[in-house]
């Protein structure tokens, strides 16, 4: 069941959940309590950078969590045994819990004369930094004797018709994410895990990405000018049901947790702004201001869609392949950012570039080796169950579709938070 954020209780600690389990079972007697993670994606979005976002408690931080305006996502691949990967959560755990109050990185063994801490970070506030851990498949394969204790439905991804995934750029044993308000506390933190990691697990693919609010309130936009998030399921028993793991089906260590889908999806931003306007306004099934097309331009972002109006010409007001169409019945709770990676000259074609540098033809003077596009991460309960459909869908039936190109993809299990003296790694290793 999900959790209910009105009652406000704590479940009882990892260690005694795992050592009361088998009393409980043989008695018949099975009990799953899920709290409330403090903070909500209504909270204001003038949250100073000063501060802090709480690390422990029943869930992680930085699923639910008000979004911060700065992300990075680093996977990495185990390297070492059982024991050196209870090690490396329990660094990760000390790490978290000291970066998200702005103190300085703990002292590792093994380290004497030499700094523990970056310094990189010294005097500036914590910035709301929360840092999320995450598990893939090929953690439970066996190597660490850890397949009674697979997640339920950590079942990988299926191909998706147009993916063109880069697999050295996806999957991963273990996630970090990293979130702040400050970019330079995110390179304090992401170099401080990265030095955690040493000897334990080798880097596989990190991104970076960033979320600027806009000062009237309404959702983000993406670097296709459009808002996202605008159906974020608002905070309350709905959310939780869509995010947080069922704890009659989850092993114990996964109460409190959820699952994590990532996505890179590269824009096609030459095609797009060769696209006009109303094609574009089709395409989405909104208007770039938010407001649908069966509501009048200006309407808020947030007015219902009306499915069968019907346009001056007798037709749908919102096309049948418009992306509010095909994906309004799917509820997910995400937490998506934007990338910006550059141009890749090498790559980038010159077709219809003019003699002084002007482009007019399709590859837009080089710039189809633009490299910038959206970090899509959705926490859901069952992926299977809901973000599968939902990406089907997109992949054959969405006229938006045909502006992106899938280049990541990956799927982690997020387990529950932890309390003071807890460490992440209990229950599982």
């Amino acid at each position: 069941m999900a959790s209910d954020p009105s009652s406000h209780r704590f479940r009882p600690s990892r260690r005694a959940l795992l050592t009361h389990g088998a009393a409980a079972t043989a008695a018949a007697a099975v009990a799953g309590v899920a709290g409330a993670q403090l903070g909500s994606s209504d909270a204001a979005a003038t949250a100073t950078t000063d501060t802090v976002v709480p690390f422990h408690g029943e869930h992680q931080a930085g699923i639910v969590t008000e979004q911060q305006s700065n992300v990075v996502l680093a996977a990495f691949d185990v390297t070492t045994d059982q024991s050196g990967l209870r090690r490396l959560l329990d660094d990760l755990t000390a790490l978290g819990a000291a970066l998200s109050t702005g103190r300085p990185a703990p002292a590792r063994e093994g380290r004497a004369g030499l700094a523990a801490d970056s310094g990189i970070a010294t005097g500036l506030a914590a910035a709301r930094f929360s840092l999320t851990v995450g598990f893939g498949p090929g953690l439970f394969g066996g190597r660490f004797g850890l397949t009674a204790k697979r997640p339920r439905k950590l079942d990988p991804l299926p191909a998706f018709p147009g993916d063109t995934l880069d697999e050295s750029r996806s999957g991963g044993d273990l996630v970090v994410q990293l979130c702040a308000d400050d970019p330079q506390v995110l390179s304090h933190a992401f170099l401080q895990v990265r030095a955690v990691t040493v000897g334990k697990a080798r880097l596989r693919w990190s991104d970076a990405g960033f979320l600027s609010r806009p000062a009237d309130g309404h959702a983000p936009r993406n670097l296709l000018g459009l808002q996202d998030g605008t159906a974020n399921p608002p905070p309350g028993p709905g959310r939780d049901r869509l995010v947080w793991a069922d704890t009659a089906a989850e092993p114990a260590w996964m109460h409190g947790g959820t699952y994590l889908v990532f996505r890179r999806i590269r824009l096609r931003l030459p095609e797009w702004s060769l696209t006009p306007v109303d094609q574009q306004d089709q395409a989405v099934g909104r208007r770039a201001d938010g407001s649908p097309l069966s509501a009048a331009p200006g309407a808020d972002p947030s007015t219902p869609l009306d499915l069968v109006a019907r346009d001056a010409a007798g037709g749908p007001a919102i096309p049948a392949r418009a992306h509010v169409r095909q994906m309004h019945r799917f509820k997910l709770h995400r937490r998506s950012y934007n990338y910006d990676r550059g141009f890749d000259l090498p790559a980038a074609s010159t077709h219809g570039e003019d003699p002084d540098g002007h482009g007019h033809g399709h590859g837009h003077a080089g710039h189809s080796g633009y490299d910038a596009g959206l970090l899509f991460l959705s926490f859901l309960q069952d992926p299977a169950r809901q973000f599968v459909p939902a990406q089907q869908v997109l992949a054959t039936a969405d006229d938006l579709n045909r502006f992106l190109q899938t280049t990541g993809s990956s799927l982690f299990a997020i387990p529950g938070g932890v309390r003071a003296g807890e460490s992440l790694a209990d229950g599982l290793v």
